[in-house]
């Protein structure tokens, strides 16, 4: 029983096809979802205390509980919660993923971008 961790969106139309993805990427038959809107945003800002507080201890269980292989931090094209332009949101996306690093740093992090066509893309390292 092996589980990843997703930091998503909580948009329904990437949903799907970021578990998919995952369990492929990591090789695991669950994926643990936290969602917030925008979380990249939210992580990469951090502002919201109180959210971020929610996400690490969310975050916490799925790694420490379940056990989790790896973690992703997901940002998508049309996000309501993070409006920000694709390349803005990439930006955001690494800045959450250093800020994971730095709670797990055993662990591997990754940044997926969800297109326009609701495809996944695990994007390189700036």
């Amino acid at each position: 029983m092996a589980f990843c961790t997703a930091i998503s969106c909580m948009d329904g139309r990437i949903q799907l096809p970021v578990i998919r993805y995952l369990q492929r990427r990591f090789q695991v038959a669950y994926v643990d979802t936290i969602t917030e809107p925008g979380p990249n945003g939210i992580l990469a800002r951090q502002e919201d205390t109180s959210v971020m507080d929610s996400i690490r201890k969310r975050l916490q269980i799925s790694v420490e509980n379940h056990c989790s292989v790896g973690i992703a931090v997901v940002g998508h094209y049309d996000c309501a919660g993070n409006p920000a332009t694709p390349e803005q949101q990439h930006q955001h996306l690494w800045q959450a993923v250093r800020w994971v690093q730095q709670l797990y740093p055993h662990m591997e992090v990754i940044a997926l971008w969800v297109d326009e066509h609701w495809q996944v893309h695990e994007l390189d390292s700036p």
